[in-house]
């Protein structure tokens, strides 16, 4: 992939606070449904426990977007970089499948690392998880028009070598 030499924009990720409370408020409502209904004490608790192993994972994941860097590439290759990660430097694919709409986009990434195993990376974005330098939302609409029209465009013969 020629990534590096047709560097297109740098895209800084940052977790939202919205959507954190979001994804925490989701839980919450699941665990206290689970309260509500008549179940044993065993599998009530199992399922307890699982909504909240749920809710400290999301938290996680929505958490690990600071400091990240999506690389964008005008032949449509991507990298991301994550903060003092100096050697992550796989250029690679959105996957087909992606969804872009005005106000959130889901799309998968994958690459092959340097010891040749595939690795796929699932993504969903909101606008407010884009760094604006300009306090504007150029950043995000910049990023959805790169998806919309070099990522997910079909890849030709010249682009796979």
């Amino acid at each position: 992939m020629a990534g590096e030499e047709s560097h297109l924009l740098t895209i800084r990720l940052r977790p939202s606070p919205i959507l954190l409370a979001s994804i925490l408020a989701a839980h919450v409502a699941a665990g206290g449904v689970l309260l509500c209904m008549d179940l044993p004490f065993a599998p009530a608790a199992l399922f307890e426990a699982m909504v909240v192993l749920s809710a400290v994972l999301a938290a996680r994941a929505h958490a690990r977007k600071r400091g990240v860097a999506l690389i964008l590439a005008a032949d449509g290759a991507l990298r991301i970089d994550h903060e003092g990660d100096g050697d992550d430097s796989a250029w690679g694919r959105v996957l087909p499948g992606a969804v872009v709409f005005p106000a959130v986009s889901w799309f998968a990434l994958g690459w092959t690392t340097a010891d040749g195993r595939k690795r796929r990376l699932y993504l969903m974005l909101i606008a407010a998880e884009v760094e604006e330098p300009d306090g504007g939302n150029s950043q995000w609409r910049r990023l959805r028009t790169w998806l919309r029209h070099r990522a997910l465009r079909p890849l030709t013969a010249a682009d796979d070598a």
